[in-house]
């Protein structure tokens, strides 16, 4: 290995180390009524600013910019205790939630995704007939969460599928869009999108498109 490749090597695993120092621990504290996709006080999950949990999506994309500073050693600024913050889901604010920042005492990537919610019956007829399907068209360089070409995720509003979520944050928007039934008009396939996720360095390539079940 060549004294280049070495420093290479070593500047991404230090990359890999900061990145993993903290997790979330995000703690559901209060359900308003009934929560769609089926989370319940007293449940808990481990987030990062890549991984999800097996938290709802919706409710991930709420508290993702106080998640980010806080896994990256800030806080949220008008929160009396440093390194936590409380949030709510957009539904109208129907599941509460109270959200620690904790030291891994061995930095190591989370990549266990939780079981999804039962959306069954939920009364949400978009999801019912069509799905989301996001592949991964390209990777300039090394995607630190570990996706590779080819990779395919069907996502919802909800279900984030084991999909990096600051990847799942960026395509949020966009999620609604197609699945309302329109297109964006800088799109150049109808009823698709494609791009490339935030790593502007090793730039993930992806085409997200709607598709009938």
């Amino acid at each position: 290995m060549s004294t280049d490749d070495q420093a290479l090597n070593e500047w991404a695993a230090n990359i890999l180390r900061q990145e993993n120092r903290y997790c979330q621990e995000v703690t559901i504290t209060k359900v308003h009524g009934s929560c769609p996709y089926g989370h319940h006080e007293g449940q808990t999950f481990r987030v990062t600013a890549m991984h999800a949990g097996g938290l709802c999506g919706s409710l991930l994309t709420a508290i993702f910019p106080s998640v980010v500073a806080q896994h990256y050693g800030g806080s949220v600024l008008w929160e009396t205790e440093a390194g936590a913050f409380t949030g709510r889901c957009p539904e109208g604010g129907t599941v509460e939630v109270a959200v620690q920042r904790l030291d891994n005492p061995e930095p190591a990537l989370y990549k266990k995704e939780g079981l999804p919610g039962n959306m069954a019956g939920c009364g949400l007829g978009l999801l019912a007939a069509n799905r989301l399907v996001v592949e991964v068209t390209d990777i300039a360089g090394s995607c630190y969460y570990g996706h590779s070409t080819g990779d395919r995720f069907e996502i919802s509003p909800f279900h984030v599928n084991g999909m990096c979520c600051l990847l799942y944050n960026q395509l949020y928007p966009y999620i609604h869009v197609l699945l309302s039934g329109a297109t964006p008009p800088w799109a150049t396939v109808p009823h698709s999108i494609a791009g490339e996720c935030p790593d502007i360095f090793n730039r993930l390539s992806f085409r997200m498109s709607l598709e009938k079940k």
